[in-house]
């Protein structure tokens, strides 16, 4: 193959046909994982094709600033100003407003099990996730809930259910490393998302049974046992991909002074389907031999003067998106390069791809960072405030979800049966109303 000079290890440069190559692509590593595995002796239910998917998504969050920026705007606009405990006030059989709970039993349980610290946890790995795993502890005698405790989703894994199981019986934590169990594998019983009360109560008859891990998610379509939050498809889309190599081969261009015509993105779903065409796959070597000529035939076709004005024929596949449209994914696309290099390349490639990026996570761009195109920073105060107020009534059936560990506390702890839980969010009213220009304002427990 001709010389081809490496600049990351995902994208390389050739001076051929002065065009960057960029082989980057989600891949597998979001694909779910279909059979049963066998960890410390029992049967899991992997979370992803190599039960890694989470450390592969904590990876790629790391390494690109709006998906980390995003997530930390979803996170602390699900906390709100944290979980409340309310009491309801009932006059004649009907409600007529809530007040400030003042149980001590109560408030020594939220200041015990650091009850803000566990729920800003637990809407962490909501927004990332979907997926949250909160551990139960009762006293010896089974009498009462004495502990709530976070259990991180990146080491949980849900055991797999067998042909009579109607739901997932068992929890398995682990710092599981590269899928495989590493150390001490902890399992532990799992409460029946329905007549969750009763089913501790059966749970409870067994003597070791003290621990017990609760399910609770945000649902979505065709997943049995991990749900897959919807703005996962910025990875299998290529925006992601665009987002991270864009800073990566524009320091490499001025470091190194590459005259650049083209860039070439190369989707790993293109590589997948070649191997198949071709019947190479799970050949490891034939695989690289089969990279290695079309990525010679790419380069001649770029390097060769009579190109020009020719036409290259590629696939492309559309991914589902967070808001139910469809994000384009092309097999192969290859960009002009017009100007030489001054660093001030791909800045409007960069804003769209950060743009689709926040689109797709639900954060709208003037109220998490500058809006890409000509109108940046155009909204006034007023559209911030309506739309800040939007997304924290979108927070809402997280937050239900959220809440459900509590309300069984509450009730297999017997506490007062109006007391309820609220998470508040400050307002932002306008000055005439409000000199001050914000004002704490309690959610509708119900």
């Amino acid at each position: 193959m001709s010389n081809i000079i490496q600049i990351t290890g995902s994208v390389a440069y050739s001076p051929e046909a002065r065009a960057i190559l960029d082989y980057s692509g989600a891949g597998d590593v979001f694909e779910p994982g279909a059979d049963p595995i066998m960890a410390g002796g029992y049967k899991i239910a992997p979370w992803g094709y190599d039960n890694d998917l989470p450390a592969h998504l904590l990876e790629r969050i790391r390494k690109n600033d709006v998906v980390g920026a995003n997530l930390q705007f979803n996170q602390l606009s699900g906390y709100g100003l944290g979980i409340k405990p309310m009491l309801r006030v009932v006059e004649d059989g009907k409600i007529v407003g809530y007040e400030e709970c003042a149980d001590e039993e109560v408030l020594r349980f939220f200041e015990d099990n650091d009850i803000d610290g566990f729920f800003l946890e637990q809407v962490n790995d909501m927004m990332t996730f979907f997926n949250v795993f909160p551990e139960i502890i009762v006293n010896r005698a089974g009498t009462k809930i004495v502990s709530l405790r976070h259990l991180e989703a990146a080491f949980s894994r849900w055991g797999s259910m067998e042909e009579q199981d109607s739901e997932i019986r068992w929890h398995y934590y682990n710092q599981w490393e590269g899928g495989a169990v590493k150390g001490k594998l902890c399992r532990t019983p799992v409460l029946s998302r329905y007549h969750t009360y009763d089913h501790l109560k059966t749970l409870l008859t067994k003597p070791r049974n003290r621990r017990f891990v609760l399910q609770v998610g945000m649902p979505t379509a065709g997943n049995t046992y991990y749900s897959r939050p919807n703005w996962w498809s910025i990875f299998r889309s290529g925006w992601y991909d665009l987002s991270v190599l864009l800073p990566k081969f524009k320091a490499a261009l001025l470091k190194n002074h590459l005259a650049v015509r083209y860039v070439v993105y190369i989707s790993d779903e293109y590589w997948k389907e070649m191997a198949r065409l071709k019947n190479v796959a799970g050949d490891r070597e034939k695989e690289i031999r089969m990279r290695e000529e079309i990525t010679q035939q790419l380069i001649d076709f770029l390097a060769n003067e009579n190109t020009k004005g020719g036409t290259l024929i590629s696939t492309r596949k559309f991914a589902p998106s967070g808001s139910g449209a469809a994000l384009e994914d092309k097999y192969i696309q290859i960009e002009h390069v017009e100007s030489a290099i001054k660093g001030g390349e791909f800045i409007e490639d960069a804003e769209e791809a950060n743009n689709i990026i926040s689109y797709a996570m639900g954060v709208h761009p003037n109220l998490n960072g500058a809006t890409p195109g000509r109108s940046k920073g155009s909204l006034g105060g007023s559209d911030k405030r309506e739309l800040f107020m939007i997304k924290q009534a979108m927070m809402r059936p997280y937050r239900d979800r959220l809440l459900k560990p509590l309300r069984l506390v509450a009730r297999f702890n017997g506490w007062d049966r109006n007391i309820v839980f609220a998470v508040p969010d400050v307002e932002f009213p306008t000055l005439d109303i409000e000199k001050s220009g914000k004002r704490e304002t309690n959610q509708n427990p119900d």
